[in-house]
């Protein structure tokens, strides 16, 4: 990286609260936004808990209230999370130099559901579904699909023409699109940009499958515990804004904190499986150190992924000890509180990082009780930790055997 890359805004919205603000007054007490699903009549389910949004009303979630038309409810999170993290950083509109860089779900099952009557209708005969498919079928339902709404309409609503990326790659996308847009200001390609991460897990047919391919938990995300049985999907979306240190000194910013450092690999082990020693979380650790030519020893915190599976949780802490040994870095993670976010992860992960950093306490993870034995070693623990520096690592993983990890910094100096 040639320009420094700090942070200079955030916002977003969880389980656990609207603005980021709420969300880490409840993680800090402990109260994590897992509970039983609303959003449908689960209560004969096996897997019957989400980290469900509460309350939210997407008319008033938006400044141009017409695109409730053409965009989805994990649209209308998205756009929302970018309006707060703009509003809070204070960015200039309408520039040339500003990008966009989202991490996208991409496409879900609910967005199919304007099919559904036609298809009952039609019993299986295509000229009956063909015939009646404009008449029953709005038109606009392809502008709902569309993967990259949340980047185009960020932009129209801002006047942001800068360089940007739509990254679908499930749940190290979030990180992805930090790194992205980091690297993009560090080369001298745009000045600024907003990164967005939004997502809806828990939606009928997604727990399906997930608790089919065994993944969830029927109880609480267990990070690192001894009975960690699965995850549990939330709702969220967060937005972190990035900028040259040479433009936010020159708006007199607020600067919060600094990108260091990031990196992204993949195991090729497949799309189910991670590899047992964490391996490619090794490297992706291994790599950003080098990259910001850090040292184990210069880490103060670690944001694990912490999905509560297992297998992911045993080799996590693996890579962990791979490269931090018997270094007592304190070690937490989020999920717990907000569940699984996916795509919106890395992004909400890496606010919650830098708010720890800058306050001096990692909050616990409250659903800890017992550490498994391949995590024994960790310094993981249910109640606050204190960062032994003002830098801190985020780590995301994902199906087709993804790894990201990043290096932030939080500022001493609040203040320009």
């Amino acid at each position: 990286m040639n320009e420094t890359v700090v942070i200079t805004g955030f916002g977003g919205i969880t389980a656990c609260g609207h603005t980021i603000e709420d969300s880490w007054r409840a993680i800090k007490a402990k109260e994590s936004g897992v509970a039983s699903m609303e959003s449908w009549d689960a209560s004969e389910w096996t897997y019957a808990k989400a980290a469900e949004i509460k309350n939210a009303d997407p008319r008033t979630m938006l400044q141009d209230k017409k695109l409730l038309k053409v965009i989805s409810t994990q649209d209308v999170y998205g756009i929302y999370a970018a309006t707060a993290a703009v509003t809070h950083s204070g960015i200039p509109s309408q520039c040339e130099r500003t990008g966009i860089f989202v991490a996208s779900p991409g496409n879900k099952f609910q967005q199919q559901y304007d099919f559904l009557p036609l298809f009952a209708k039609a019993q299986g005969d295509m000229k009956v579904f063909a015939e009646n498919l404009f008449s029953q079928v709005h038109p606009t339902w392809l502008l709902k699909i569309l993967p990259n709404n949340v980047l185009a309409y960020v932009g129209i609503q801002y006047g942001f023409k800068g360089a940007n990326e739509n990254i679908t790659n499930h749940a190290i996308s979030g990180l992805q699109a930090v790194i992205e847009a980091a690297n993009a200001i560090a080369d001298g390609l745009i000045d600024r940009a907003v990164v967005v991460g939004y997502d809806i897990g828990p939606e009928p047919q997604g727990v399906v499958y997930y608790g089919e391919i065994g993944t969830l938990s029927a109880t609480a995300v267990k990070s690192f515990d001894r009975q960690a049985d699965g995850t549990i999907l939330g709702e969220g979306a967060g937005a972190i804004v990035l900028e040259s240190k040479t433009s936010a000194l020159a708006r007199q910013a607020t600067i919060y904190g600094e990108i260091l450092a990031g990196s992204s690999t993949s195991e090729a082990q497949g799309i189910f499986s991670l590899a047992s020693d964490g391996e490619g979380l090794s490297r992706a650790i291994q790599n950003s150190l080098d990259t910001a030519k850090l040292t184990p020893r210069d880490v103060g915190m670690c944001t694990a992924h912490a999905n509560g599976n297992p297998k992911s949780d045993s080799s996590e802490a693996f890579a962990l000890r791979d490269i931090f040994a018997k270094q007592a870095l304190p070690v937490t993670g989020f999920k717990w509180a907000i569940g699984h976010t996916l795509a919106a992860a890395g992004v909400l992960e890496t606010i919650f990082t830098l708010l720890a950093l800058r306050e001096r306490s990692v909050p616990g993870i409250a659903t800890l009780h017992e550490l498994s034995s391949e995590s024994a070693d960790l310094s993981v623990s249910s109640e606050a930790q204190v960062p032994l520096s003002s830098i801190g690592l985020v780590n995301a993983r994902s199906f087709g055997s993804m790894n990201a990890a990043l290096l932030l910094k939080a500022t001493v100096d609040h203040h320009v």
